[in-house]
């Protein structure tokens, strides 16, 4: 008989195969901000003229780049991958709260400046009792002001290397995410985005699909880019005519549609995988999706396929995790287990005991990335 054991002291994920990390630094722009959440005591879906009362919550918000890259700072930088988020926050306490928290997590804050002129991006976000729900977010922001010239500005200072990621993020002027994303194409820089279903078609329109590797997308907005007209209830037809859609943009991009509580999407080459989600006790959906992503980005900077080489499982776990999704999956049901869009105690000691509490088989590769041995039961 075996059984798990792991390496006390380590908490940051290991390559997968022993080796160093596929990717060791991520470069990425979007908005930087907080919010308030607000939770609805009615399911029914708020209206255009509705006004309604609501529970304001202590749960913290965060915006998507900062939720994103919070989870690779986090389980990777202890093993050497840096993060260089670029964009601005007002000269408010709200920034240089931000600013703090960003440097805590170990992320660089070189590139993120101070605007005098405009206050820190915020939001306003509302929840059912489902645990569904939505936001608003300040269109006037200093995060509004971020310009290509910003981030080219931020590159020359980070000259090009092997192993980088660059991300694509909302919340910021796409002009500037296709500057990135454009200049990690000329730099052969992996490049990850994500868009709002709002400026899937803009931002199609001036190219950023083409310039995309891995695209990260809820069902709303997939069902934006794949201009369905039509209401579908099924994840797997508008996943499918997304990817279709994108891949005559760009043949060789990844897709993954988060489908809330039903898991998500994977998309690569002819395959189209549903990942079910992990079903654990949530507090807040809130950052479930780019807590995903960040997962994801990490599985791929420690080696894993993007996802599995099989037909999918009914329920997540069935065989043994092996997949960056999957890892993924794994973070975003951690995330849902705390009030605030950013988990504050996640890492890689809390990703092993969600596994552990939930008897998940793991393959060789996910393990070693835990940094799990087996052994007999005896300790041998």
């Amino acid at each position: 008989m075996k059984k798990m054991s792991m390496n006390a002291s380590a908490n940051v994920l290991s390559h997968a195969t022993g080796a160093g990390y596929r990717y060791t630094r991520l470069i990425g722009t979007g908005g930087i901000g907080s919010g308030m959440l607000f939770q609805l005591k009615d399911e029914h879906t708020l209206g255009r003229n509705e006004s309604r009362l609501g529970v304001l919550t202590d749960s913290r918000d965060f915006c998507k780049l900062h939720i994103i890259c919070h989870y690779p700072a986090v389980l990777l930088g202890g093993g050497g991958f840096a993060v260089y988020p670029i964009g601005k926050v007002g000269k408010d306490a709200e920034g240089f709260a931000l600013l703090a928290q960003l440097e805590d997590t170990g992320m660089s804050i070189a590139h993120v400046n101070i605007a005098e002129a405009a206050r820190t991006l915020f939001s306003v976000c509302f929840q059912y009792p489902d645990l569904s729900g939505g936001n608003i977010t300040t269109s006037n922001s200093a995060s509004g002001l971020v310009s290509a010239l910003d981030i080219g500005h931020a590159l020359q200072e980070l000259p090009p290397g092997e192993g980088e990621l660059v991300l694509a993020a909302p919340e910021v002027p796409i002009e500037a995410r296709i500057a990135l994303l454009a200049a990690g194409r000329a730099r052969g820089s992996f490049t990850v985005a994500s868009v709002l279903a709002a400026e899937a078609e803009a931002f199609g329109r001036l190219g950023g699909y083409g310039l995309t590797d891995l695209l990260a997308v809820n069902r709303e907005e997939a069902h934006r880019i794949a201009g369905l007209e039509e209401a579908c209830e099924d994840g797997g037809t508008i996943a499918k005519r997304c990817y279709n859609v994108l891949k005559t943009e760009q043949p060789t991009i990844r897709l993954i549609m988060t489908d809330g509580e039903d898991g998500c999407y994977s998309c690569e080459g002819d395959r189209i995988i549903h990942t079910p989600s992990l079903q654990v006790a949530a507090v807040s959906s809130a950052g479930a999706g780019d807590a995903l992503l960040g997962g994801v980005i990490s599985g791929l900077c420690c080696g894993l396929p993007f996802m599995k080489d099989h037909s999918a499982d009914a329920i997540f776990g069935e065989t043994p995790l092996s997949s960056a999704v999957e890892l993924g999956v794994l973070l975003a049901a951690l995330s849902v287990t705390s009030p605030h869009s950013i988990h504050p105690n996640a890492d890689v000691r809390l990703l092993r005991s969600i596994a552990s509490e939930n008897d998940l088989a793991l393959g060789d590769a996910f393990r070693r990335m835990l940094q799990l041995e087996e052994e007999s039961e005896d300790g041998v």
